[in-house]
């Protein structure tokens, strides 16, 4: 779902400074932004309680105020957004900072938006109001590899009425700057480490088989695909080494710059549609679903398989452009039974009833405007009876 016009064919306008061991300079990044800085957390994300205190000092030394906003407890709803909105406002923040994972990362973009518009929740993601002014100036921090939502222009959040996700796109809703530091994420665990490097390599794949996405984006998708691939296993082999997960962030950032131009696919599609039925994040979810996505959109974007193959240092010499494109789906499997990563909904305890309305809540999503071809309802209930 691009958020540009359809003649830009590149444009990422936030700032990005990435760096290991940075949490001590937030203050000094962002006194050029704001002075009264409201930090929005989850409580389920409020990870790390050492450097963010680090980072609060740091901010408290430039700025005039600094609220920490931890009253959501997990899953970001439109009551929950309507609260924090109002809460900017009555503060008189003129900066926001998102600190922690997807669901604190959705309410800081869509919170910083919501306090300089005269507008609901419900009124921006249902009734499709469109914003008027451009939204409080949002610094995000990280806690783990975003799977590229970090630095884009999107964000989904969970209605009250029928607990599905809703999602909005639009060019307002990039932040102003991502400070990316793997020594906040120095605590992932290896399951977590996994899925989240996966996730990543999810996003990648979707937004290379974008029918929107060019030569800016792709080149950008397939060095994230590469780091990943080369990373991913001293990563979780070498946990205190912070190389190998310094490329897993800069891999995350690289997916998000794409993404952020040729937009996300099906996998994200059906990922958001399986975090709102089931008990998965989205993480999970992204890593589950990848290769039988890959398998569905083989014959139609063949050509894509072969450079992702290639990303993947598989060997595509003297095989045909099929056969190279076989090599990407068995390239990214090979991960997944080095890493033990499960690739069945079944392996969750998803029950196979849930499909048919994970199927319909996918169909609603924009995303699918994006794919080399037209997926009807039941193809993708086939793709995820194939996943169950």
């Amino acid at each position: 779902m691009p958020v540009l016009p359809e003649w830009i064919n590149f444009q990422f306008p936030p700032k990005i400074h990435f760096e290991i061991d940075c949490g001590y300079k937030l203050g000094s990044f962002v006194k050029n932004i704001g002075s009264r800085v409201v930090l929005i957390t989850t409580q389920k994300e409020l990870e790390n309680a050492e450097e963010l205190s680090i980072i609060k000092t740091s901010l408290e030394k430039h700025a005039e105020g600094v609220i920490i906003y931890d009253d959501i407890v997990d899953r970001v709803h439109f009551k929950d957004l309507d609260s924090c909105a109002h809460f900017l406002r009555i503060s008189n923040a003129d900066c926001v900072v998102a600190y922690g994972s997807f669901e604190s990362v959705n309410a800081g973009k869509a919170a910083s938006l919501l306090a300089t518009n005269d507008l609901f929740a419900e009124e921006l993601l249902i009734g499709k109001k469109q914003p008027k002014k451009k939204g409080l100036p949002l610094i995000v921090v990280p806690t783990k590899p975003l799977l590229g939502n970090e630095c884009s222009p999107f964000f989904s959040i969970v209605d009250d009425k029928d607990k599905n996700r809703k999602y909005f796109a639009h060019e307002w809703a990039f932040p102003e700057l991502i400070v990316s530091d793997p020594k906040i994420g120095a605590g992932m665990s290896s399951s977590e480490t996994a899925k989240t490097g996966i996730s990543i390599l999810s996003a990648a794949v979707d937004s290379i088989l974008s029918k929107y996405a060019n030569e800016i984006t792709s080149s950008t998708a397939l060095r994230s695909i590469e780091l990943i691939s080369k990373n991913i296993v001293p990563a979780i082999r070498e946990p205190r080494n912070l190389g190998p997960k310094n490329s897993i962030y800069a891999a995350s950032l690289l997916a998000g710059i794409a993404q952020s131009t040729s937009s996300l696919g099906l996998c994200y599609a059906l990922s958001l549609a399986v975090t709102t039925v089931t008990n998965l994040d989205i993480f999970q979810s992204m890593s589950i679903l990848l290769p039988h996505v890959m398998e569905y959109n083989l014959t139609s974007s063949a050509g894509k398989y072969v450079m992702i193959a290639r990303a993947l240092d598989e060997d595509v010499t003297n095989i045909s452009v099929i056969e190279a494109a076989i090599k990407a789906v068995e390239g990214i499997r090979k991960i997944y039974l080095e890493l033990r990563i499960p690739q069945r909904l079944s392996e969750y305890e998803v029950k196979k009833i849930d499909l048919p309305g994970i199927a319909t809540l996918a169909a609603t999503y924009s995303f699918l405007d994006c794919l080399p071809r037209e997926l009807p309802k039941n193809e993708i209930e086939t793709i995820l009876v194939a996943a169950f």
